[in-house]
């Protein structure tokens, strides 16, 4: 009989524990995540399971963040040590730091751009696509490919023509016809197939000619692939028109989806769907343009089913290779416009037409297709190519060029707090003249190398009573490219606070900056953390409190500087979960928008406190979007790893490194999630003993993580919805503000002015016509 000696069942027992500990914590995990609970419920369940098993789960980065929430959201321990003098001068003097130089601050921008790479390729790498049915007639006639084809016979008034372009490759087409034969099979809108053969050389005309139901434009000398469909299409007897390329298949349901899409609303000009890869790759979901012309296909290369790519979107134009557009709009643009004949941007020159109409160009993500890209055109000079690219990119940017300066931008918006003045609510509760600077100067350094106090330069100990102060905020906001500011608002039922410089602003129209509201409808507590304890004005939801706050709000929505995003005011809600119902609460607000006036409305959720990572989809709570709300739910606490200056510290300190990376390559979700970058986040002037604090927030790491932010929201959205919030403009009791400050000066904000302007200047690198 084997025997173990002490050391060795020692370690056995411990591989043991450490394996069951993995399992139930693995179980657990998914348990937590597929119960079907609200997540305010969720987290309760979460709270019970961490403080009576917490021994279990203690490795866990999900225990770890908890743990450190529970810490710095618990009543403030008592001071000790300050009464004793640990704040001395003599103990500051150990709290040397570094000032920027034009070096210093930027050491960080390397090491986090290229962790923030490392991890996308991570992620690349660890992807593999499913495999897809591709037909292949490579290794049978022509026409024993073309007997097998059988298509529906079309009514004399079809729903849909599908053009499909044709010079030689007669295998190709074939596969193609059979795809279209096979999903035919399936009910959904009626059609005709339309082929435009350009004059091919091989036995095109013979073998097409030969398929029942297909209808066959015969050009009589080749036009080029532009005059070829635009000849063809006057033959077109459907209401909608697909120009689909030869070298494409389509697969089940691909042509229902794209028309139901196009007539779900009247001021869609054009659909395409998700093109993948005959290898499982994606190709493009919706397609990118630059500011010089050029285009880049969302999704190039990565999994065609991750979440992102699953909703219908707006984008700035679709690939030509299947594109769906209302045969009256095609006809009345004169089709493809013929000065790109031959071919190359013809497609993107016919979305920008149909969008100066007004017209929204809409990536399908329920019609897939696949794409033998550029197989048609491999057999043509490469030069002749290129020299047709370049001709036609110089027409298209010459063309279009202030529209794709406009369409390449990406909107900043600075969350703004106005606590920045006296009033009397706050008198009576913290003592006359209390103001935001009365925490944010009274804050003391709680380790060696904390940043604290945090006070401003240029602006000063600015009252947001005094006009100019806003003014010089708005300008120095403009200066560094910041697209406008999001002011919270304070409502309570019927009742105002910190409205002040909100009205100042709405009567005078100064300063002259764009701007949107976000009602933060949490309880006015005296702990600064929007949790239930220690209430000094509670929220009251009901019918009419919610038909009253709206005819408030109207009156900032008709400010001529209101943000809007495709004419629809931008409304941001705080805390959506604390509504009784939030659906029935934003049915009252368009309701009564719509009898005012105003129209339709844009309603943001920030997904702060339980809806950081709970994935609810905005639809399901009456909202169009949802807007990113660093840094919580995000963020890895680690040991203070320098002296104390304040031995009653019990908060929580985390790397702005880590989260930084985590933000940036968080995975995107299947609904609109406006991104979110925050400079910094220290609320130590809140809560001295139980802050929760981030280190190494520099302006080198804020630019590598907004640059970021701003790349994917240029390839998610396009037109007003590339938005990108920043937490915060001002919100110095949190450490989190893009205004100057005495050690870091102008830097942050020319880390944003960097960032916006960093995909411009790196676009030679990445050329592409999609």
């Amino acid at each position: 009989m084997t025997t173990r000696s002490p050391a060795n069942a020692s370690d056995f027992l411990s591989r043991l524990t450490r394996g069951m500990r993995l399992r139930t914590v693995n179980i657990v995990d998914r348990i937590y995540r597929w119960t079907p609970l609200a997540p305010a419920k969720k987290l309760a369940v979460k709270r019970v399971i961490f403080t009576y098993t917490g021994k279990v789960f203690e490795r866990t980065g999900a225990y770890q963040r908890w743990a450190a929430y529970e810490r710095t959201h618990a009543p403030c321990p008592t001071t000790t040590s300050a009464e004793k003098g640990i704040y001395s001068t003599a103990s500051h003097a150990h709290n040397i730091l570094w000032r920027a130089d034009g070096t210093q601050e930027w050491l960080d921008y390397r090491d986090v751009r290229e962790r923030i790479d490392a991890t996308f390729t991570e992620q690349r790498l660890s992807k593999s696509p499913k495999k897809v049915a591709v037909l292949d007639f490579s290794q049978q006639s022509p026409d024993a490919s073309a007997n097998g084809i059988r298509l529906p016979v079309p009514s004399e008034c079809p729903d849909v023509t599908i053009l499909v372009p044709v010079y030689n490759h007669l295998t190709t087409t074939l596969e193609c016809l059979a795809s279209i034969a096979e999903t035919a099979r399936d009910a959904g809108p009626s059609f005709e197939v339309l082929i435009a053969d350009d004059a091919s050389t091989d036995e095109s005309a013979r073998v097409l000619g030969a398929i029942p139901h297909v209808r066959i434009v015969s050009q009589p000398e080749n036009l080029g692939f532009l005059r070829n469909c635009n000849a063809a299409s006057k033959f077109a007897k459907g209401r909608l028109l697909v120009l689909l390329n030869n070298d494409v298949q389509v697969t089940k349901g691909w042509l229902s989806a794209l028309v139901a899409c196009i007539d779900g609303s009247a001021d869609i000009g054009a659909v395409g769907p998700r093109i993948a890869y005959p290898n499982g790759w994606l190709q493009e979901a919706g397609t990118t343009l630059h500011a010089d012309g050029t285009s880049e296909m969302v999704g190039l290369n990565d999994l065609p089913d991750l979440p992102r790519y699953s909703y219908e979107r707006d984008v700035d134009y679709c690939s030509g290779a299947c594109l769906l557009v209302r045969r009256e709009d095609f006809e009345r643009l004169g089709g493809f416009d013929e000065t790109f004949a031959p071919a190359y941007c013809e497609d993107s020159d016919l979305s920008m037409r149909l969008r100066a109409e007004g017209k929204r160009i809409v990536y399908c993500p329920n019609a897939t297709v696949l794409h033998h890209l550029s197989r048609t055109s491999d057999g043509l000079e490469s030069d002749y190519k290129l020299r047709c690219i370049s001709t036609n990119l110089a027409k298209f940017t010459s063309r279009w060029r202030a529209e794709l300066d406009r369409m390449d931008d990406v909107r900043t918006i600075a969350f703004y707090l106005p606590q920045f003045h006296p009033f009397p609510e706050n008198d009576l509760w913290w003592g006359p003249g209390f103001t935001e600077w009365t925490n944010v100067t009274k804050a003391q350094p709680n380790y060696v190398g904390h940043y604290q106090p945090r006070l401003p330069a240029d602006l000063g100990f600015y009252d947001l009573r005094v006009a100019e102060a806003m003014e010089m905020q708005a300008a120095l906001a403009r200066r560094y490219g910041l697209g406008g500011f999001c002011y919270y608002y304070y409502w309570f039922a019927g009742h105002r606070l910190l409205e002040r410089p909100l009205e100042n602003m709405l009567k005078t129209g100064r300063p002259d900056f764009p701007f949107c509201l976000c009602w933060a409808n949490e309880n006015w507590t005296r702990r600064w953390d929007g949790q239930e304890h220690d209430v000094l004005m509670a929220q009251s939801h009901s019918d009419e409190d919610d038909e009253a706050v709206i005819r408030d709000l109207i009156r900032y929505f008709r400010s001529p500087n209101y943000i809007r995003i495709n004419g629809k005011p931008l409304i941001l809600v705080y805390r959506i979960t604390l509504f009784p119902d939030f659906a029935r609460t934003a049915a009252i607000w368009r309701k009564t928008c719509r009898e005012e006036g105003i129209g339709e409305i844009y309603i943001a959720q920030v997904e702060s406190f339980e809806l950081v990572s709970a994935g609810t989809h905005p639809s399901e709570l009456g909202c169009d979007a949802a807007v990113e709300f660093p840094p919580q739910g995000m963020a890895e606490p680690r040991p203070v790893s320098t002296p104390l200056l304040n031995a009653d510290f019990q908060g929580a300190v985390a790397d702005y490194r880590d989260i930084a990376v985590r933000y940036a390559t968080r995975e995107l979700p299947p609904y609109k999630r406006f991104l979110g970058a925050m400079p910094g986040w220290d609320n130590t002037p809140r809560r001295q003993n139980n802050s929760y604090a981030f280190d190494n927030a520099t302006p080198g790491a804020f630019q590598a993580w907004l640059e970021t932010t701003i790349a994917r929201t240029k390839q998610q959205y396009t037109g007003d919805e590339r938005l990108v919030f920043i937490n915060a403009w001002n919100e110095w009791a949190e450490g989190a503000y893009l205004e100057p400050d005495r050690r870091f000066g102008h830097t942050f904000l020319e880390a944003l002015r960097n960032a916006r302007d960093y995909d411009r200047l790196i676009r030679k690198t990445r050329y592409s016509l999609g």
